[in-house]
């Protein structure tokens, strides 16, 4: 939202009085959607349909870069002309907070993997069982566990021969508690729709194609990934997890998912060719920030919405089928277009992205030891201290200023006169107060009436 203030204005009653100078049309689509039809997310709140989640979110990303979050406010040394830049939400449902968030995120993974293919895999889960896992939400980590013990196998066949199948059955995490075995590496993230917004909880994997042999202390390269099994026995892993935790009791309802998926469930693991694929295991770069791009932010991009109509109250907006690659383009009513949106907030506190085998902050120094071996076979220095020094300074190009000018090519603390801006203060109306649902409410509702004042005249 643009703010203008007047330099001659006490900060504390410009709410009231520069109402004729702010822009109070969001350029953000989906904030603009969300703002005009807040009550409608109030009520849901109210009367126990919503999450408590999706409230906090939806309202934290309207005050998103406003003066109600407060400002750093920036003078020129050389001229009377100033700036402020507003404080961000960093909600999960903040298109902006969320962007940068996706970059951040995909720096500190790419840090740390390896200099080697990578395979992006997905597990997905038939539609019988989705809305069993939308009725209890914590039942997501079924699929993690799922996926993260299908690469152990496959990595650990050898083992598994020699394993009785009670000792598997018994354990929720497969070779958790064996010394001896092939330690390979796993970025997973969870994405709960699809490309129509429909609730379609599934599993992104990253997993390098080498593993890492405890009991040699050596290096080999996995390329063979065969897709009947990994669709079997991942199959064969959810059912049994899901019966661990309670559903699935009636034997029919197993016996059908596996007539009627004969196959497995299906699972995508093919290796491209293109250097320039987001998908192919050779530009780990891409494949980190194609399967970590919806982590902290909406499950829509914007421009995706081609239309808002207020007087209508419908949403114009398209996807592209991935069976046909055919643009589809969908007219909805604004509410089904909240609800299709709201459904995909995370829970409080919940890991939407996770990491396993020598990729877990529990395995430093196994994956330091990765990166020796690895070194010495390409004769690259891959130590942590590098890998920390490099992090740091991809860390540095997401900070306020610099991430400004590297999108945009604008420096946001340069004067017009050519001198950059020098920092006065920070204004903080957060400081005697707490940035909750009584606050944010306030403040919402006074721009929604300088908002009609501003129509009237």
């Amino acid at each position: 939202m643009d703010t203008t203030y007047h330099s001659n204005i006490p900060i504390e009653t410009l709410s009231l009085l520069d109402c004729d100078v702010r822009n109070f049309n969001f350029i953000h689509p989906i904030k603009n959607i969300f703002f005009d039809n807040i009550d409608y997310i109030r009520k849901l709140d109210a009367s126990g349909k919503a999450r408590p989640c999706i409230l906090d979110n939806v309202e934290r990303s309207l005050l998103c870069h406003t003066c109600y979050l407060g400002f750093d406010q920036f003078e020129c040394p050389d001229c009377d002309n100033w700036n402020i830049i507003p404080h961000s939400c960093h909600s999960r449902f903040c298109n902006a907070c969320g962007v940068k968030y996706a970059k951040q995120l995909a720096a500190k993974a790419t840090s740390f993997c390896l200099d080697c293919p990578h395979r992006h895999i997905v597990f997905t889960i038939p539609e019988e069982l989705r809305n069993w896992f939308r009725q209890d939400r914590t039942r997501l980590n079924l699929l993690f566990v799922a996926a993260r013990n299908r690469i152990c196998i496959l990595v650990n066949r050898s083992l598994l021969k020699k394993l009785k199948t009670k000792q598997l059955r018994n354990t929720h995490y497969i070779f958790k508690d064996i010394p001896v075995r092939n330690e390979f590496g796993m970025i997973a993230t969870i994405h709960t729709f699809g490309r129509d917004l429909k609730w379609n909880p599934h599993i992104h994997c990253l997993v390098p194609e080498l593993v890492y042999s405890q009991k040699t202390n050596k290096l080999k390269m996995f390329h063979h990934f065969n897709f009947s099994r990994l669709r079997k026995t991942f199959q064969y892993q959810l059912i049994h997890l899901i019966i661990e935790s309670g559903g699935l009791s009636k034997l029919e309802e197993r016996n059908r998912l596996y007539k009627e998926h004969p196959k497995g469930f299906y699972v995508y693991a093919k290796s491209k060719s293109d250097n320039n694929d987001s998908n192919n295991g050779k530009n780990i770069q891409g494949c980190i920030n194609y399967f970590i791009r919806y982590v902290g932010r909406p499950a829509m991009a914007e421009n995706r919405i081609t239309e808002y109509n207020k007087e209508s109250k419908t949403v114009s907006w398209f996807y592209n089928d991935y069976k046909d690659e055919k643009r589809y383009d969908v007219t909805d009513n604004v509410i089904n277009f909240i609800n299709h949106l709201i459904i995909h907030i995370p829970d409080y506190h919940v890991l939407t992205t996770r990491y396993y085998g020598f990729y877990a902050n529990a395995s430093k120094k196994t994956l330091d030891k990765v990166h020796a071996l690895l070194g010495i076979k390409k004769n690259k220095n891959y130590s942590r201290e590098t890998r920390t020094k490099a992090l740091k300074n991809k860390l540095n190009k997401f900070r306020y200023r610099t991430h400004l000018i590297d999108s945009f090519n604008r420096d946001p603390i340069q004067c017009k006169c050519g001198s950059i801006m020098q920092y006065t203060y920070t204004y903080n109306p957060l400081e005697n107060s707490k940035n909750d649902r009584t606050y944010r409410k306030r403040c919402i509702d006074e721009m929604y009436k300088m908002r009609l004042r501003r129509r009237s005249t």
